[in-house]
């Protein structure tokens, strides 16, 4: 019997740098390639930034925090997407500072308590999203902020800047130390305070930006949040791993989206489902060029066999699918250029190098066998050490051997290819029998039509959790529900199949785009 157990893949070198080495490495190789740019497609004004002028403004902004703060301290950012971002990610970094990161849409009750855990000393801020005054929420949470002593603006960054001096911040920064304080989205549990290093971080942007199979320059579309591991370890530095151009995108818009794929050439390109059926809703879609596209990446949900098809006929482009998690360092496992369309959507890719995974028994922590159903763990140098400030939860998050125990089940193939099962929180037992969502999902995915699905279990007298289930179908077509009730049954064993069904036109979300399970699970109480 073949236990699923993958060992690491070392062929490719770790680099024992800083995030300032990438940068650095960047630039010696490529210091007047577009590093960033900003195009507002409404007015026409562009912004850019060569890899030369990245790092000189970065360098700078970085001399201008060493000034106000010491080495080792955490600065937070709340913001959205913007250049801004990405010049103040670097300079902190540069300047030995730990950034902690806050999605912009927070509000008050939920953003004071992150920023007086992560003990910031620093923030910077938008003014305003979406409508929400940042600004006078944070004044009126500063008596609760007993470590914060300054607050930056996003939109005063250039007269931050002009304070510090030019040149190489004379900060010591080692590969070992904290680069990023993210927060988990909170979805089983109160945030917990995710700690990255330097030489984690930089290496799963490359291994995870090598597998791309793209040409060094091309552009990538910055789209993912940046608070989020996916924008600024995937996108971000894996962006600056390949000389690329960083083209950042505010906000996600379907039009201006497409605007933007085209007039910018775009070659990369990562979207959580929803995003593609809002862009193919588009009536522009149809006449916009979309010849330069290579990769669409995709992962956060369950990826369906019709999504892969549409998405591939539609975008006459290559799909790759990706599975990670914030304490993970960014990505675990990721398909390959070439996969088939079948293991796109049937899986989640190999593990990516340097990373050891093995599926266990919940409860025993036992290795179990290829193709059964456990809990993924994953060894690697780019996860995090633990939580800040929570030991239990550092504790309760690794086994005895190292291992990270993500929560999620899967299984591992012959091939070593990682199918994902569900959340270890999100297993429904009915009468005593363990129903995984994730089964039905994948059942229900290959009823035509249907491209997005969430099964979860709800409270039963008799049975003690029934199974539910919500379908999205794609644009323009209907689903009925008794012909999808009938299509499982010869797929599935009959405990299996969800006896409560609603069709809807979209799913709450997180920011990252995972449907958010406990939400659904109320529309059928």
């Amino acid at each position: 019997m073949s236990i699923a157990l993958e060992q690491a893949d070392t062929r490719l070198e770790l680099r024992n740098w800083t995030v300032g080495d990438l940068l650095a490495d960047a630039v010696a190789r490529a210091p007047e390639a577009i590093a960033l740019k900003l195009h507002d497609v409404e007015s026409g004004e562009v912004r850019r930034w060569s890899y030369a002028e990245l790092q000189a403004q970065s360098w700078q902004l970085a001399n201008a925090l060493a000034q106000r703060f010491r080495s080792g301290e955490h600065v937070a950012i709340w913001a959205a997407n913007g250049p801004q971002f990405v010049l103040i990610q670097l300079a902190a970094a540069q300047a030995g500072l730990v950034l902690v990161t806050l999605n912009p849409a927070l509000r008050a009750r939920e953003a004071g308590p992150l920023l007086a855990q992560s003990r910031a000393v620093g923030l910077f801020q938008d003014r305003a999203y979406r409508g929400a005054d940042l600004a006078g929420i944070v004044t009126a949470l500063r008596p609760e902020l007993q470590d914060l002593r300054e607050v930056f603006y996003t939109d005063a960054l250039d007269a931050l800047i002009e304070t510090g001096a030019p040149g190489r911040p004379q900060v010591a920064v080692a590969p070992a130390d904290p680069a990023l304080l993210l927060y988990t989205s909170g979805t089983t549990g109160a945030p917990k305070g995710v700690v990255l290093h330097h030489r984690g971080i930089v290496n799963n942007a490359i291994m995870g930006a090598m597998r791309y199979g793209l040409p060094l320059g091309v552009n990538w579309l910055g789209v993912l949040p940046m608070f989020h591991v996916g924008g600024s370890v995937t996108s971000t530095l894996g962006c600056i791993s390949q000389l690329s151009t960083n083209v950042i995108m505010p906000a996600f818009e379907p039009a201006k989206c497409l605007k933007l794929l085209e007039a910018e050439k775009i070659a990369w390109f990562p979207v959580v489902p929803a995003m593609v059926l809002a862009i193919l809703e588009c009536p522009e879609f149809a006449a916009t060029d979309l010849s330069a596209l290579q990769i669409v990446l995709t992962g956060a949900t369950t990826i369906t066999p019709e999504f892969v098809r549409l998405t591939r006929e539609k975008f006459k482009v290559e799909v790759q699918v990706m599975f990670g998690q914030t304490e993970s360092g960014g990505g675990m496992t990721k398909t390959f250029r070439g996969d088939s369309a079948e293991v796109i959507s049937a899986t989640v890719g190999r593990p990516y190098p340097h990373t050891e995974m093995r599926i266990a028994e919940p409860l025993t922590g036992v290795t179990v066998a290829r193709r059964e159903i456990g809990e993924i763990r994953v060894r690697s140098p780019f996860m995090t050490a633990g939580y800040f400030e929570n030991p239990s939860a550092t504790q309760a998050a690794f086994d005895g051997e190292g291992y990270l125990r993500t929560g999620d089940l899967g299984a591992l193939d012959e091939a070593g290819y990682l199918h994902i099962t569900g959340r270890l929180k999100e297993m429904i037992i009915r009468g005593g029998e363990n129903i995984y969502p994730r089964e039905v999902e994948d059942a229900l995915a290959e009823c035509a039509g249907v491209v997005e699905t969430a099964v979860v279990g709800v409270p039963h007298e008799k049975w003690g959790e029934e199974v539910a289930v919500a379908v999205r179908c794609e644009p323009g077509k209907s689903l009925d529900v008794e012909a999808m009730r009938e299509f499982l049954q010869e797929r599935i064993a009959r405990h299996k199949v969800p006896k409560l069904w609603k069709i809807v036109p979209d799913f709450p979300r997180t920011a990252s785009g995972k449907i958010q399970k406990f939400e659904v699970s109320q529309w059928f109480k």
